[in-house]
């Protein structure tokens, strides 16, 4: 017999839809990926059809920066860098003929990108996304809110540089290609997916426990035997964790501290109009250093129904009130004209995250790998630890 067993009152984590206001509003933008691997892919999206979802294997996506909007990638947009600023950031590009470096985030883009491109791009973005120096955070910070790679040079000169590895590694094609193919419902949001896998989990019999909190882990010599929540004790024969590894070793009593993540202040905010939004995109980065807003989700290009609705991402310091933000979040919006001033706000709404965005440092990973590999020491009686 399987168990599953979820702290909140519904499975998914983030991959769940509210309904405010007769809509459906997600927690940031989530569409579902095909893995490549057939068994699982023919789980989770063997019964959705045309007619549940939205199937495609190209998302249009746009970026605003420095006061402009590029409607064809969502990558930074370097043109609208000062002139001399580009030329400068796109002759130093074509120098760094290396691989990047994975010390941490500063060293990984000033490697792959110069320093021309990092000081007047990526520096700041870091700081307006995450809070902190890059020079703390894990170089894999980097492929959050797609900074992995940027639009610069013209797009012949891009299509060529990009048959060369060390190119096609650090730039985006200044159109979007096809990716794997992905999945949005037509209907109730991403939750709905969530929603047809708990179906199938029932039917197979899955017992899934809710609104349970795991208190302590009982094991010996590293084998897990029972698992006691603030309802009962559950038998073991098989764990598989998909916490941090620091909530396991904590839960089993075992003498091992680590440092514990820190998370930026997070809110989202929800807008419906009369009309239709502006652009055709399915979200947008915010990579202006001049708004709060960090990225926007517009429904109505993610399904086919008329929701012309949004949800805009923020990220700010602890010391900022978010649940005072929702009008300059409206006028961000009017500003960047992903909305006509003449099309009427029907609705808003200010939803407040816990435990937001976590700020990835190199010394949380370290602390994190350390206990991974105390765990892989002992037996854990099979246990998983998937972070």
């Amino acid at each position: 017999m399987v168990t599953l067993i979820e702290s909140d009152n519904r499975v998914g984590g983030r991959l769940k839809s509210e309904f405010f206001n007769n809509r459906y509003f997600d927690y940031g933008t989530h569409l579902m990926s095909e893995t490549n691997i057939e068994e699982l892919d023919k789980f989770l999206f063997g019964k959705l059809n045309d007619s549940k979802c939205v199937i495609t294997n190209k998302v249009d996506t746009a970026n605003y920066f420095n006061g402009a909007m590029n409607t064809k990638n969502s990558y930074v947009e370097t043109k609208y860098l000062d002139k001399e600023v580009f030329k400068k950031g796109c002759k130093e590009l074509l120098g760094l003929d290396n691989h990047p470096e994975e010390i941490d985030l500063k060293t990984n883009l000033l490697s792959k990108f110069g320093p021309t491109f990092y000081k007047s791009i990526f520096e700041p973005l870091i700081q307006k996304y995450i809070g902190v120096d890059p020079k703390v955070l894990a170089a894999q910070v980097g492929h959050f809110f797609d900074m992995s790679r940027l639009i610069a040079f013209n797009e012949k000169t891009t299509i060529k540089l990009c048959k060369l590895d060390v190119y096609n590694n650090k730039l985006g094609h200044h159109v979007r290609t096809e990716e794997v193919i992905k999945y949005y419902p037509n209907q109730g949001g991403i939750g709905a997916i969530v929603e047809l896998l708990i179906q199938e989990l029932k039917a197979q019999n899955i017992t899934i426990k809710l609104d349970t909190n795991i208190k302590e882990i009982i094991q010996i010599d590293g084998n897990v035997n029972v698992i006691k929540t603030d309802q009962e004790a559950i038998k073991v024969d098989r764990l598989i964790w998909t916490l941090p590894t620091s909530y396991l070793i904590n839960l089993s009593r075992i003498n091992k501290k680590t440092s514990p993540p820190e998370f930026r202040n997070t809110g989202l905010y929800d807008f419906t109009f009369r009309n239709p939004l502006n652009l055709k995109s399915a979200y947008i980065n915010i990579y202006d250093l001049n708004m709060y807003s960090a990225r926007v989700t517009l429904y109505q290009n993610l399904s086919k129904n008329n929701n012309y609705s949004c949800t805009v991402e923020v990220l700010v310091d602890s010391s900022v009130e978010l649940d005072g933000l929702v009008d300059n979040i409206e006028l961000e919006l009017y500003e960047m004209g992903l909305v006509d001033k003449s099309n009427e706000c029907m609705f808003k709404q200010f939803r407040p995250i816990e435990n937001g965005f976590s700020m990835l440092t190199n010394e949380f990973l370290k602390g994190q790998k350390e206990l991974n590999q105390y765990c892989e020491s002992r037996p854990l009686h099979e246990t998983q630890q998937n972070n």
